[in-house]
C-alpha cells in the first residue's frame, strides 16, 4: 500500500513539473500599436527637395513645420485569431491638428489590411478623398535576417529581425514566438512568431505594441459597405493609381509613392 502511496505522489510531482514547464500560446486576441511618425524629419527629406513640392504643398508643409507636430501618434489595432488578422487604425482617437498632418503620412492611416496566412492572400482597402480602392492579392514575400538582440515589449520577449520589402524598403521587426501566429503591422509579416514592435526607418515611422489583449474577436474579410468597389489586383490597382490619383506625378516620386501605398 505504501508502495502504491509512493507512486501516486511520485506522479502528481511530475505532472505539477510538467504543469508549469507548460506555455499557454494564444490562437486570437487584439494588439493595440502606437504609431509614431516624425513628421519635420520627413519633410525635411521630401517636401523640403525643390523638385517635390508645389506652391500649395509648401504653404502646407511650412504651415505643419511652424507647429508643435515635430512629430505625431496614432494608435492602431490588430485583430487575429487562427490564421486571419485584420489591421486598422483607431481614426477616432485623432485631433483635428493631428487629422490635417495626416495629409503628409507616406502610408494611408485610414488603410485597413486583412490577412489570411491560410489561403496566402490579403486584402487591403485604400482611400483616396471620396474614391476607395480594394487591392487583392498574395501575400508578399519578405526576406528577413535574424539578429541576437531581444527587447521586451509589452510584457513578451521578442527577438529582432531585419526585413526588406519589395528588395527596397528596409525593416526592423521585433516579433515574440510567445504568440505563435505569424504576422503584424500593415502588411509585413512572415515570422515564427507575432511582430510588436516595428521600425521603418525610410518613412520615418516606429510603432511598437502597448496593449495585448487575450480576446476572441470575430473577424470579417468585407473591409468596405460599398458595392461599387471592386477588388483588384496589385499590377492593376498600380496602374488605376498611375492614370487618376497621381497622374501629374514623376515616376520615380510615383513609385515611392507605390512603395508605401503596398507597404
Amino acid at each position: 500500500m505504501l508502495k502504491i502511496y509512493l507512486t501516486g505522489f511520485i506522479l502528481m510531482l511530475l505532472s505539477l513539473k510538467l504543469g508549469a514547464q507548460h506555455t499557454f500560446f494564444p490562437e486570437s486576441g487584439r494588439i493595440t500599436y502606437e504609431r509614431k511618425f516624425h513628421l519635420k524629419n520627413y519633410l525635411k527629406r521630401t517636401i523640403s527637395n525643390p523638385i517635390e513640392r508645389d506652391e500649395t504643398i509648401s504653404y502646407m508643409a511650412e504651415g505643419i513645420g511652424e507647429s508643435r507636430l515635430e512629430q505625431f501618434i496614432t494608435k492602431h489595432t490588430l485583430t487575429f485569431s487562427g490564421g486571419e488578422s485584420l489591421y486598422e487604425a483607431r481614426m477616432e482617437d485623432l485631433s483635428d491638428e493631428d487629422r490635417y498632418a495626416t495629409f503628409f503620412s507616406p502610408i494611408g492611416l485610414e488603410a485597413k489590411t486583412y490577412m489570411n496566412n491560410n489561403t496566402g492572400r490579403f486584402a487591403r482597402l485604400l482611400s483616396f478623398e471620396d474614391e476607395e480602392l480594394l487591392m487583392e492579392d498574395s501575400i508578399p514575400v519578405i526576406k528577413w535576417k535574424y539578429t541576437d538582440e531581444y527587447r521586451d515589449i509589452a510584457g513578451y520577449t521578442c527577438r529582432r529581425a531585419n526585413g526588406l520589402v519589395q528588395d527596397s524598403i528596409y525593416v526592423v521587426a521585433f516579433f515574440t514566438n510567445q504568440i505563435a501566429r505569424t504576422g503584424g503591422p500593415e502588411l509585413v509579416q512572415g515570422l515564427p512568431g507575432m511582430i510588436l514592435g516595428l521600425s521603418v526607418p525610410a518613412f520615418n515611422i516606429n510603432m511598437f505594441a502597448i496593449k495585448v489583449e487575450l480576446v476572441n474577436i470575430p473577424i470579417s474579410a468585407q473591409l468596405t459597405k460599398s458595392k461599387k468597389v471592386v477588388p483588384q489586383s496589385l499590377e492593376s490597382t498600380k496602374k488605376k493609381l498611375r492614370t487618376s490619383v497621381f497622374s501629374d506625378m514623376e515616376d520615380a516620386d510615383f513609385q515611392k509613392q507605390w512603395s508605401s501605398v503596398l507597404f
